[in-house]
């Protein structure tokens, strides 16, 4: 008889103490979305499935400009500019995984004012 093979999901509330304000705490929960908003496509998990956090909404938004960015310098990869658009967005979707992971929420100019105005 063949055994089953289980695979150990980890436990991420060993870094949630009670002692957390509830910023502190939408932080600590919103990490891992957070961070795998910056992956192309995996922004829709931060937007529709992590909706109730706020911190893990922001980052991915931003996610969805740089993969609506990165489909466009993909689509018209014809001219320089569009690869140094899409090397600037691979740049700055590390630079978003590194701050997700820090716990902090940064902007992108321009774009990110647009989407603000956007909350569920």
């Amino acid at each position: 008889m063949a055994k089953k093979l289980e695979i150990p999901i980890p436990d991420f509330s060993s870094t949630i103490r009670e002692d957390m304000t509830e910023e502190e705490r939408l932080r600590e929960e919103g990490k891992i979305p957070a961070m795998l908003a910056y992956v192309p496509f995996l922004c829709f998990w931060a937007l529709f499935l992590r909706r109730d956090n706020s911190y893990a909404f922001h980052h991915g938004k931003q996610g969805l400009i740089l993969f609506l960015a990165e489909l466009v310098a993909i689509a018209l990869r014809w001219d320089l500019l569009w690869n140094l658009i899409l090397i600037l967005c691979g740049a700055v979707a590390v630079w978003g995984m590194a701050a997700a992971f820090r716990g902090v929420k940064f902007k992108l100019p321009i774009f990110s004012e647009l989407l603000d105005k956007y909350q569920p």
